[in-house]
């Protein structure tokens, strides 16, 4: 496999936050979805497996929006090496057709020193995938995953909701990483309050619904003359405990909320003082899940506000679990625990199946060989000495090590942020001790 193109886009960070540490299991959750979120919004992967004409972009009509659905692909497999992946980001309007000729130069290329037949459909392919560029250019989503094999019989197309690098591929399997590495949607609960009204607010995936009315807090009398002050005095005084008793109710709908749905962060929004107020009248349940909080009038807040700065929230979280698992990784591997460092070590520790979670910084990318059989990974070689099957060359040998530890029941993530893990390339907590 050869990669090609640019980098992806990443969304920049948010607002100043107070952050409590998550937990573990916390930190090293983004390669995955829970299942109540599952079936919230439940991914759909189209499989076209008879390949329409020439000119025929009817196939994009069945294509729909789709979370990441990277599982169900990584079964496709092409015996003669003739699978292209390609993904494309949306560019300026009418761009599709000169960002495709682009990314599938390459790969026409290549196809050159292959075997005939390969190299005829591999063409075929190409011209197959700028057959779908009306299609791409009418519809909104922000980018496509394609997957096309004329020799396999098979055409796959996604319409993605997160934002990808421009790459293309060829090869025996599908280039999985950009969906890998795309980083799941936080859902986060959140309370704005001041001392008379409070509103609780849902968010996932760049949603926000109010989740009921506002609570709000018994209305206090402006005046009071004549002997009306012992009245003035003991009303403000049940002015407190009523604001009191509405953060407590609107915590507690939040806990309801949190039970059937996990949060993976909460957000308090109040003005001054109040904030920390509001906070202390948190469910203990809540109480311990990472934290942010901002200055906040439940009164003029709109939705549209609130979504810029829950997308910033997002991306500050989202750096904090980053960071805090490149530390945890390099203070484990430092100290002799069960963590490598570096791809030579990586490598060995997928390829016993040991690792529990694959760490790896950035964009970083080295070529290496694959086996197609038993799923043997490493630098360089012809015969796999596992299987003595050809092994096949890849420019992406950290894509392949991650296929392999999701196979294996492990988890991956692909961090935004410095850190000391940066020197290294890739690491890997490992479920046992690993000889490097």
């Amino acid at each position: 496999m050869s990669p090609l193109g640019g980098t992806g886009r990443q969304a920049e960070g948010g607002q100043a936050s107070e952050a409590s540490r998550g937990s573990d299991q916390d930190q090293i959750s983004e390669g995955g979805t829970t299942p109540q979120q599952a079936e919230a919004d439940p991914p759909r992967t189209h499989y076209v497996r008879s390949v329409p004409p020439r000119g025929d972009t009817s196939i994009f009509k069945r294509v729909a929006s789709v979370g990441v659905v990277a599982d169900p692909i990584a079964d496709l497999r092409s015996e003669t090496g003739s699978l292209i992946s390609v993904y494309a980001q949306r560019p300026s309007p009418g761009g599709f057709a000169a960002l495709l000729t682009d990314l599938l130069r390459p790969i026409r290329e290549q196809a050159e020193a292959m075997d005939r037949p390969v190299a005829k459909a591999i063409r075929f392919d190409a011209d197959r995938i700028h057959s779908l560029v009306p299609g791409f250019e009418v519809d909104p989503a922000p980018g496509y995953a394609i997957f096309v094999s004329d020799l396999d019989d098979l055409l796959v197309v996604e319409s993605l909701t997160f934002p990808v690098a421009d790459v293309a591929m060829v090869g025996p399997r599908p280039y999985l990483r950009p969906m890998r590495a795309a980083p799941r949607p936080l859902r986060s609960g959140v309370l704005v309050a001041d001392r008379a009204l409070a509103r609780v607010f849902t968010a996932f995936g760049g949603r926000v619904e109010e989740t009921g009315p506002p609570f709000e807090a018994e209305s206090v009398k402006p005046n009071f003359g004549g002997f009306a002050g012992y009245e003035e005095h003991v009303v403000r005084g049940r002015a407190v405990e009523t604001a009191q008793r509405i953060w407590k109710e609107a915590s507690q709908h939040l806990l309801e909320l949190h039970q059937d749905q996990p949060f993976d962060y909460l957000v308090v929004g109040a003005q001054g003082e109040t904030v920390d107020d509001v906070a202390r009248s948190l469910h203990p349940y809540l109480a311990r899940l990472q934290r942010v909080v901002f200055q906040g009038n439940p009164g003029g807040l709109s939705l549209t506000h609130l979504r810029a700065q829950l997308d910033g929230f997002d991306e500050e979280v989202r750096a904090e679990r980053d960071a805090a698992l490149a530390g945890r990784v390099c203070d484990i591997a430092w100290s002799g625990g069960n963590a490598v460092l570096g791809l030579r070590g990586t490598l060995e520790a997928a390829n016993i199946h040991a690792v529990d979670t694959l760490v790896v910084a950035g964009h970083f990318a080295r070529d290496g060989v694959a086996c197609d059989q038993c799923s043997y990974l490493g630098r360089e070689g012809e015969t796999c000495p596992v299987c003595e099957s050809l092994l096949f060359h890849t420019d992406d040998v950290v894509a392949s090590t991650m296929e392999v530890v999701i196979a294996g029941g492990g988890r991956v993530r692909q961090i935004r942020v410095a850190s000391p893990l940066d020197g290294e390339g890739v690491g890997a907590l490992t479920r046992f001790p690993v000889p490097v």
